[in-house]
């Protein structure tokens, strides 16, 4: 009896709705076993040892960032032992797919959770967040993302009318503030206020929340734009790094982002795999949405060729053993960076603008009769905006992979909703294989960021 009383217990906690994340959230875990604080982590351990911690937020705000909230939790958290930092960041790993979910799922709920697990796995956490340190990284990108997100939720039940109870309100404005406190996600979140506000308006309902809401994040706005801190780190990464930034145009600066987005990444599998979810899906429609498909796939199989096999140093190190040549021979890609945009830079300004307009097009194309479409097109555009803002930065290429978080885990919630919206097209053989693969880049994706925290500890 004892023993079956084990079984059920398991076997209610397997089909527990929250156990993929449980499961996520420990296997992200498990990658911190290999991981130590390093670069800015180190920075940002000896910063209060002088200063007291306002001084610290004062100085930081007229000399470098409006990050005036998320700064001092990255300096506790570097302060502490990595172990804190460990559990801590576990926990916003399990709250990542938990708020996906409580956004966008209503149904199926095992299913579609699982669903979000693979498709963050696709993910290259750890490659993004090891360019300046774990703990740091994190803590300014991760952490204002995911709590960001929570600061979203009361839209879905603002708009789904659900009663929200005094104490979400302290959480939902909590997470507001924390979450515009980043640069990338305060856009982000000011858009899709706003966007709700007008839609509601439009309906004549007003939300006294969502007002509010709006009305912080447009000042947030304002509050980054006139903060002198970011003037002065700018004017000091120009001068440093990129002289020639301060004259280029914003054509010229969209360039850069597009750049970036080849050279500064690493191996990933989830444009891919939104890429060929979108290919899947798109053949059982009409004869245009299917070439539409075909070439948004086709596009993304480049970038990932273009990224992971050509300008792979695995790769470059094969074909030199082989050919006894280097990719270098061919493209310095140093000389791709930090300088005024030449022929390289538009060629692949001309490709990534395509690909990102066929995107969008296909996008409205699969939705184009679904009740998610404005949801999905402004995922979408999300994602594809927070790459090309980055080229109005002059540490576009120093920031490294950290700025693609928000574009994959806009992809993943994209794979999400052409997951709900059209599997149900598909047959049951068809609708097992594309789990199966689902799940194979899932694998795939965790040991890379596996493969990853070994290298750099080793």
């Amino acid at each position: 009896m004892q023993l079956n009383a084990i079984k059920d217990s398991i076997n209610k906690l397997f089909h527990w709705e929250y156990f993929p994340f449980i499961v996520f959230a420990f296997l992200m875990l498990m990658l911190h076993l290999g991981m130590k604080s390093y670069g800015d982590d180190l920075v940002y351990r000896e910063v209060l040892r002088n200063q007291s911690l306002w001084m610290y937020i004062t100085n930081a705000y007229e000399q470098w960032s409006s990050r005036i909230i998320i700064m001092p939790v990255a300096v506790f958290f570097a302060g502490q032992g990595f172990g804190l930092f460990s559990m801590a960041d576990a926990v916003v790993y399990f709250l990542l797919p938990f708020i996906i979910s409580k956004i966008f799922v209503s149904d199926h709920k095992w299913e579609h959770n699982w669903i979000i697990v693979f498709l963050l796995a696709c993910v290259p956490f750890a490659t993004m967040m090891s360019t300046a340190g774990w703990v740091v990284t994190s803590i300014h990108y991760l952490w204002p993302l995911t709590i960001g997100l929570v600061a979203l939720y009361p839209l879905k039940k603002i708009l789904l009318e659900e009663s929200i109870k005094w104490y979400e309100y302290i959480i939902y404005f909590a997470a507001l503030i924390f979450g515009i406190n980043m640069e990338i996600m305060a856009a982000i979140i000011m858009t899709f206020y706003i966007a709700f506000s007008l839609f509601l308006i439009c309906k004549k309902k007003l939300s006294w929340f969502l007002i509010l809401g709006t009305i912080i994040s447009i000042g947030n706005l304002v509050f980054i734009l006139i903060c002198p801190g970011n003037s002065v780190r700018e004017l000091a990464e120009i001068a440093t790094r990129f002289p020639d930034y301060i004259d280029l145009g914003v054509i010229q600066k969209i360039s850069l982002s597009f750049t970036a987005s080849l050279i500064c990444i690493d191996q990933n599998f989830i444009l891919l795999v939104i890429t060929g979810m979108a290919l899947v899906f798109s053949w059982h429609k009409d004869k245009m949405t299917r070439i539409v498909g075909v070439i948004t796939f086709i596009f993304g199989l480049l970038v990932n060729l273009a990224r992971v096999i050509l300008m792979s140093p695995k790769f470059n190190g094969l074909l030199s053993k082989i050919e006894g040549v280097n990719i270098t021979d061919w493209i310095d890609y140093n000389k791709l960076m930090n300088v005024v945009p030449g022929l390289y830079h538009y060629i692949i300004l001309v490709g990534m603008m395509i690909s990102s307009l066929f995107l969008m097009g296909l996008t409205f194309l699969l939705f184009k009769n679904s009740k998610k479409m404005w949801i999905a097109v402004m995922v979408m555009g999300a994602g594809i905006m927070s790459r090309v803002v980055m080229g109005f930065s002059a540490t576009v290429y120093e920031s490294g992979a950290r700025t693609f978080l928000f574009e994959y885990v806009s992809f993943a919630i994209y794979g999400l909703l052409l997951y709900q919206e059209f599997k149900p097209e598909l047959s049951g053989k068809t609708q097992r294989l594309l789990i199966q693969a689902l799940c194979f880049f899932a694998i795939a994706g965790y040991l890379e960021s596996f493969l990853r925290v070994l290298q750099l500890a080793s």
